[in-house]
C-alpha cells in the first residue's frame, strides 16, 4: 500500500519547532504538501521550515501570542 499523496497541497502547521509538530510538517513534506512552518519559536520553526525545504516547499512563521 502506497502512503497517501498530498502533492499540489498546502498545510499549515502550528508547533512545528518540535515534537509532534516537526514531525507532522516532514510527513506532509514528504507526501508532496507544501508547509507553513509556525510557532512561537522562530529559530526552531526556521530549522524545521530547512528541513521541508529539502524535500520540498516550506516556510517559516513566527507565531504571535
Amino acid at each position: 500500500m502506497s502512503e497517501p499523496s498530498l502533492a499540489g497541497k498546502t498545510s499549515i502547521v502550528t508547533g512545528a519547532g518540535g515534537g509532534i509538530g516537526q514531525a507532522i510538517c516532514l510527513t506532509f513534506a514528504r507526501a508532496g504538501a507544501k508547509v507553513a512552518c509556525l510557532d512561537i519559536d522562530l529559530a526552531a520553526a526556521e530549522k524545521t521550515a530547512a528541513r521541508v525545504r529539502y524535500r520540498g516547499a516550506g516556510f517559516a512563521l513566527r507565531r504571535e501570542q
